[in-house]
């Protein structure tokens, strides 16, 4: 039985200044979309300070974006070399914060938490001393750690990887009750009425260079 992965080629697209590059990149067939960003942030040299949208050129030449996995997946199937455009927007952000500070806010806002590579561990995550409340809308005093994988946003390793991950949280309103449940061996619990509560938009992961984004000392 082969037990490799199958890996296809895919065209990247991108204006800056009145300039249009184009990259290839040899990927997985089933690369996520928040592996598919980092490759062309690193490949077009964009900033993590900067947002980006993805679009895919469907076979009428349509612009479609792709911001969840189910839409990447149908480009991917529906083109031999599936042709992405990339537009770099500012991105607006309400606050941030360094794991394992606890995200603060109001309902609505925009917060991104930077979790190092030290702690992106499954053992970390399966910590009995650190707690999460909830099952997708979470207390927003809940381990972002553990939350990451009770929500399966990353699949934490056994030892620290090789980059960091920004997590962009929006702030909730509270819940009268929140409902534990458990996920792949990681554990929520039972809690309400609380006052604020966050969900994980999305997942970024960032090389550990880039450290100066959230201007942590070397």
């Amino acid at each position: 039985m082969n037990s490799q992965t199958e890996s296809m080629i895919i065209k990247a697209r991108h204006t800056s200044h009145g300039e249009t590059k184009a990259r290839k990149i040899y990927a997985d067939k089933n690369i996520k979309l928040e592996e598919l960003e980092y490759k062309i942030r690193e490949r077009f040299d964009i900033s993590y300070e900067k947002g980006i949208e993805i679009f895919y050129l469907d076979e009428e030449n349509d612009r479609v974006i792709v911001s969840f996995e189910d839409e990447l997946m149908l480009a991917l199937r529906n083109s031999k070399i599936p042709v992405f455009e990339i537009i770099v927007k500012p991105k607006t952000v309400d606050n941030e914060c360094i794991y394992p500070q606890v995200p603060k806010g109001k309902p609505g806002d925009c917060v991104e938490v930077l979790v190092e590579s030290q702690y992106l561990t499954l053992p970390n995550a399966m910590r009995d001393d650190t707690k999460a409340w909830g099952t997708y809308s979470y207390t927003n005093d809940s381990d972002i750690v553990k939350v990451l994988a009770h929500s399966e946003k990353v699949d934490l390793p056994d030892d620290p990887p090789p980059y960091n991950v920004i997590a962009t949280l929006r702030l909730l309103p509270g819940n009268l009750k929140y409902i534990g449940t458990t996920i792949h061996g990681i554990t929520t619990l039972n809690y309400g009425p609380y006052d604020l509560s966050y969900i994980i938009e999305s997942i970024r992961l960032v090389p550990i260079s880039e450290k100066s984004y959230f201007n942590i000392s070397s």
